[in-house]
């Protein structure tokens, strides 16, 4: 299904192709303007009567405005020509604050004669929860909106079952400050503003209307100009203050849309910037989806991972609550903030069901203070630290086998609680779906990597009693996990154990997110890389989540066969950790390849399966998110991977073992930020196809050592 979408902090709007929000009949796909997890316009449609809009192109690649630009067909009446074909141009520009929806019109008469139209907005609010937009049957009564008309000036309100009201206000004004400009009549399923108009020879006529949380007093157009000219410039900053990347049109486009999108999916609850997982369906603090796309960032932006370890440690579990699969210590899943969340009809308030954001959680800390050296955050961070790594002992690895496993207690909550979430992701090889507790490999990777890389900092801290306590948990964890994991035959790891402690041995991209834990020897991490790269895993435009050789392979399929941008951006940073540059220049390729077939180079949440062999291009998913989180951040970590860039502020040292990816000749990035200072790199290939390196800038004061 296509939509539009333009966001700015919590509040977003999800349009048709068109720009409209359509009548409820056609609103199958849930479009509608959004805050707070709840629909605030559920209609926004636009018209002119005598209809004679033709659609001419449309444009949402700012983000946060989206412009839709229409002329006319010919209009006759008993053989008189009343309106030319094409003499009209009509342009809207809808442009979003975080707190306001704008709507500003232009429409300009080329014909030299005036013409009459009537323009038309067909309106309303249903203020439904996101989960009712998708789906959900609430038991609870769904409250009539009420509706208040006044002058030029709509109000709409709701009272939800626990008492919270919503309101909404549209507006409308000329641009010469004319308020009283539409006519606002309430046809019980529909509010529609509508206003006669007459368009002189060559005259153009302007207006606005907003939608905004509270009555507006200050003429639109002097607010809009000021809205747009703070979020542009929020863009701006944003844009400058990440590394530049030139040299290939392609790289760059991919990875300034990647650092646009990531802007767009920004928000504060309070406690710092944070990415949310996507829209539209997850603009909401999602703990996995929040963690990985900050890790993805670190290069560009630091400062966002602070944000995001303060607001998961600001709603870290502190109590056992099956209702929620709350236990003290535990990193959240997702936080929704909705009527049906509210009432406690879903327990997402927050919802804790998820085995890997706790380990992930910590992992992200310590790789902020490598690019950082921000020792002082860490310090006040630790008893978050400490209550975290209390989960993975005392809840984590409830059996004592040494390996983090799940199991689904909230009644309406996830039976899966790996990032692969979908009931049927976990596979046995004869088709058979496992059950739990289930021990996901890449779950014991991630713990691995935060046991390992917290004995680091915790001798930093000279806390030698936990230094050691934890070097000495990771070495006996990487013991089990070859012991059970570990398929020679197959030169694969298992996608988990289940609960009978059985290998789920399907060949999946689970495998390929262990190489970015570290916890394999490197002959194995060799082993695994080499299958990684067969047909049956890299279809030439990224690495299936599960090989197409298995019983469960569906390439239509959510897990068992699509491909997920951002498993293959930790696969990617997995084979560079492992210095398998053949591997990183060969999946970035396909990578780089794969976002050229999508608009403005936009990597989707997912897409299907099938191998470039079969259909030549990628072929979509159909309810994909895009933008979405940690799509957005795969060209920000592919950047970091063929760098091999791996910084340690903590002992001044910069490691780097580059390799370009296929079809690139020479990239320059300028102005990586690692603690207070900057680096800048220009990367180019030899005639007999080495990549060779020079480093223009170095402000750190870090010694950069060239990894072989």
């Amino acid at each position: 299904m296509a939509f539009h979408v333009i966001k700015e902090n919590d509040l977003f709007y999800l349009s048709d192709e068109n720009g409209n929000i359509p009548q409820s009949d056609q609103n199958y796909f849930g479009y509608g303007l959004y805050t707070k997890d709840t629909r605030i316009l559920s209609k926004f449609s636009f018209g002119v009567c005598p209809n004679v809009l033709v659609p001419l192109d449309s444009d949402v690649s700012n983000n946060y405005q989206g412009i839709y630009r229409y002329t006319n067909r010919e209009l006759a009446e008993n053989g008189t020509i009343k309106i030319p074909r094409e003499v009209l141009l009509v342009t809207r520009k809808q442009f979003v604050d975080g707190k306001t929806f704008f709507e500003e019109v232009s429409i300009h008469n080329y014909s030299g004669n005036p013409i009459e139209l009537t323009l038309q907005y067909d309106t309303d609010a249903d203020f439904l929860d996101m989960f009712q937009v998708r789906g959900f049957a609430s038991k609870g009564k769904i409250n009539e909106r009420t509706v208040i008309i006044e002058g030029n000036s709509l109000k709409l309100s709701h009272v939800a079952q626990d008492g919270v009201e919503s309101k909404v206000y549209l507006h409308g004004e000329l641009l010469n400050g004319e308020k009283d400009f539409f006519t606002i009549e309430n046809h019980g399923d529909s509010i529609r503003l509508s206003k006669q108009v007459s368009i002189g020879g060559h005259d153009t006529l302007n207006y606005i209307i907003a939608v905004d949380f509270a009555e507006l007093t200050d003429h639109l157009s002097a607010t809009l100009q000021v809205k747009q000219s703070n979020v542009e410039k929020s863009y701006q900053i944003w844009e400058e203050g990440a590394p530049r990347v030139v040299g290939d049109d392609r790289f760059e486009t991919w990875y300034n849309r990647g650092l646009a999108d990531i802007r767009m999916l920004l928000t504060d609850i309070g406690y710092g910037s944070f990415p949310v997982a996507g829209v539209p369906w997850f603009a909401v603090p999602f703990g996995r989806d929040s963690l990985i796309t900050a890790f993805q960032l670190l290069s560009a932006h630091p400062e966002v991972a602070k944000g995001t370890l303060k607001t998961m440690a600001a709603f870290q579990g502190t109590k056992v609550d099956s209702w929620r699969d709350e236990q003290p210590g535990k990193i959240m899943h997702e936080l929704r903030a909705g009527e049906v969340t509210r009432t406690k009809e879903l327990p997402f308030g927050p919802y804790y069901g998820t085995i890997d954001a706790t380990p992930l959680f910590l992992i992200l800390a310590a790789e902020y203070l490598l690019w950082t050296g921000d020792i002082e955050f860490i310090k006040d961070l630790l008893p978050t630290v400490e209550r975290a790594f209390e989960w993975i002992e005392n809840y984590g690895d409830r059996d004592g086998d040494s390996f983090v496993e799940y199991y689904q207690e909230a009644s309406k909550g996830l039976a899966n609680q790996g990032w692969k979430d979908s009931g049927d992701s976990n596979v046995h090889k004869d088709g058979t779906l496992a059950t739990g507790p289930i021990a996901l490999s890449e779950v014991q990777a991630y713990t691995y990597r935060a046991y390992e890389q917290w004995s680091h900092i915790f001798a930093l801290l000279e806390n030698d009693i936990l230094s050691r306590d934890f070097a000495e948990k990771a070495k006996n964890l990487q013991t089990n996990f070859m012991k059970e994991f570990w398929m020679e035959d197959d030169h694969a790891v298992a996608l988990a154990l289940d609960g009978e402690k059985k290998k789920v041995a399907s060949i999946s991209s689970n495998a390929g997110q262990v190489l970015w834990g570290g916890i394999l020897p490197k002959e194995y991490a060799d082993k695994l890389i080499n299958r990684l790269l067969e047909d049956d895993m890299f279809n030439g435009f990224g690495i299936r989540t599960l090989s197409s050789k298995e019983i469960g392979y569906n390439p239509l399929s959510y897990h068992n066969g699509s491909i997920w941008a951002h498993d293959n951006s930790l696969i990617l940073s997995g084979m560079q950790k492992y210095g398998r540059k053949d591997a990183v220049r060969t999946l970035t390729g396909g990578l780089l390849k794969t976002a050229s077939y999508f608009p403005f180079m936009r990597l989707p949440e997912l897409f299907t399966g099938f191998g470039e062999s079969e259909t030549k291009k990628p072929i979509p998913y159909p309810v994909s998110c895009s933008p979405q989180a940690w799509a957005a951040g795969t060209p920000i970590l592919a950047l970091q991977a063929i760098l091999g860039l791996v910084p340690n502020a903590n002992k001044g040292i910069i490691s780097i073992n580059p390799v370009l990816p296929v079809g690139i000749a020479e990239l320059k990035i300028e102005n990586i930020r690692i603690a207070g200072g900057t680096i800048s790199i220009l990367l180019q290939r030899t005639e007999q196809d080495q990549t060779t390196f020079s480093i223009l800038k170095n402000t750190t004061g870090f010694d950069m050592q060239i990894e072989a």
